[in-house]
């Protein structure tokens, strides 16, 4: 049994995370084809700044280090979404690849969930890139359903 909790997010950890989480975006948005590379580091700084104008400390951000047996595993954002709040987000869920296909995922996905009900949320979404088939799967194995879907093809 996978023994695994939810910590809140330290400043020295926010501050490398969103670093990370940044240049991470930055690579999957030009990944996705919708950014250029000359210009997604600065575009995803931007999203950034704009969701947390208070890092941290921004209303209605939930920040979270997953953790098993003391040891850092990965990562989740959870924010309220719309004016009536009842929605969470999920705007980055993260296994580092150390701890991947070990049933991390899938457990971290089940006590966001409890979480966002502790929140006061009644329902929770995300957005997955469309090119990462293994976060798919745990999202579709977790009950994430799909709710829109966007696709495209070169000429």
């Amino acid at each position: 049994m996978i023994l695994l909790k939810l910590e809140k997010m330290s400043q020295t950890d926010f501050e490398r995370y969103r670093q990370d989480s940044a240049a991470n975006y930055a690579n999957e948005k030009v990944r996705a084809g919708t950014w250029k590379a000359d210009q997604a580091k600065e575009q995803a700084k931007q999203e950034f700044e704009k969701l947390l104008p208070d890092g941290l400390s921004t209303p209605g951000h939930y920040f979270y280090d997953i953790v098993a047996s003391n040891t850092k595993v990965g990562v989740v954002w959870l924010a309220a979404r719309g004016a009536d709040a009842e929605e969470a987000f999920i705007y980055d869920f993260a296994i580092s690849p150390a701890y991947q296909n070990q049933g991390f995922g899938t457990k971290a996905l089940q006590l966001i969930d409890q979480e966002a009900q502790q929140l006061g949320f009644k329902k929770i979404a995300l957005h997955v890139f469309g090119h990462n088939e293994r976060a798919i799967h745990v999202y579709q194995k977790s009950g994430f359903e799909t709710t829109d879907l966007w696709m495209e093809k070169q000429l």
